[in-house]
């Protein structure tokens, strides 16, 4: 009987490694080495209707007046810190280099209000002010630091993303550009938010094997859980903004090869054009998953590959025209 419960609790211990050892496999990311950087990151407190929010701020050294201000939003179950860790400190450096101003906000209990009808978490729930919370942030780096409220980007991840289309939808003439990343329009449905009007240029960058926010549109949710409501395929969601912004011609399509050897993954990137500028962009990560591909961090492989055909951050600046 010894011998028989022995062997059981073996066999139990085995089976607990096991998980363990899959768990960490597939959600452990080390953390990138922080950058030497011209000045250091401060957190920011900011009244909005009453709600204290908070916010990272990097503002370079000696920044010149009427710089560009970029805010990057971070997914669900995110704050600030870590969207900034896990862009790779990369905003910073390109802020060093182009010199503009870098926001990290954090959301209302790790989520953000969005177009999404559907979904549960409790900016969506108690209808935070989110747009109040961004146009509060520009606002301060107006006077605290002097950016140009004309030349106001945001980039935002996965729940981020879908914040930075509501304000590219609702609020056109208070952001230049936006960058969603793993996100794509809701369908007419399940939106909240006016679509086929003009909006700022667009970029959207999507993987064709993300497990949460599906490339050809379906239900969105946390590996089957937590239901978003159902999304619109990617293609459709830029095809939205470009009819809006009066685009009659063909895109343009090329394919970007990966950089590091062994990557299985390219990127197809389609632009559509209004007299030669590119107002609405398609990066289709073919192999990609739920990730924001940039070469200083590896995302949980549980969220599947990471593409080196292209760099988010340093696209999204250079889409920008912030140079």
């Amino acid at each position: 009987m010894r011998k028989v419960l022995r062997i059981g609790g073996i066999a139990v211990l085995t089976f607990i490694a096991m998980i363990v050892a899959m768990g960490f496999y597939f959600l452990y990311s080390p953390f990138p080495v922080a950058p030497k950087l011209s000045h250091s990151a401060h957190r920011e407190m900011i009244d909005v209707g009453g709600r204290q929010r908070s916010f990272l701020a990097y503002v370079p050294a000696d920044l010149p007046p009427a710089s560009p201000l970029v805010i990057v939003l971070h997914g669900s179950l995110m704050d600030g810190a870590l969207m900034r860790h896990w862009t790779g400190f990369e905003f910073d450096r390109l802020a060093d280099e182009r010199k503009f101003a870098v926001l990290y906000p954090d959301g209302y209990k790790h989520n953000w209000n969005d177009c999404r009808k559907k979904a549960t978490y409790p900016a969506k729930l108690e209808n935070i002010d989110d747009v109040g919370f961004l146009q509060a942030m520009i606002a301060r780096l107006k006077s605290e630091a002097g950016i140009d409220p004309k030349r106001v980007y945001l980039f935002g991840y996965s729940n981020g993303g879908s914040m930075a289309i509501r304000m590219a939808l609702e609020h056109p003439d208070e952001v230049a550009a936006i960058t969603a990343v793993s996100v794509s329009l809701p369908v007419p449905d399940d939106s909240s938010c006016p679509t086929g009007k003009p909006a700022p240029p667009v970029m959207v960058i999507d993987g064709t094997d993300d497990p949460i926010n599906p490339f050809h549109g379906g239900t969105v949710s946390l590996f089957g859980f937590a239901s978003r409501g159902q999304s619109q395929p990617a293609m459709q969601s830029v095809q939205t903004f470009a009819a809006g912004d009066g685009v009659t011609s063909s895109p343009v399509t090329v394919r970007l090869e990966p950089t590091r050897q062994g990557d299985p993954t390219w990127v197809e990137r389609t632009t559509w054009l209004q007299q030669g500028i590119v107002v609405a962009e398609l990066d289709a990560v073919h192999g990609g998953g739920h990730v924001v591909p940039q070469p200083a961090f590896r995302f949980p492989r549980l969220l599947g590959r990471t593409t080196s055909a292209i760099d988010a951050p340093r696209a999204a600046v250079d889409f920008y025209g912030v140079k």
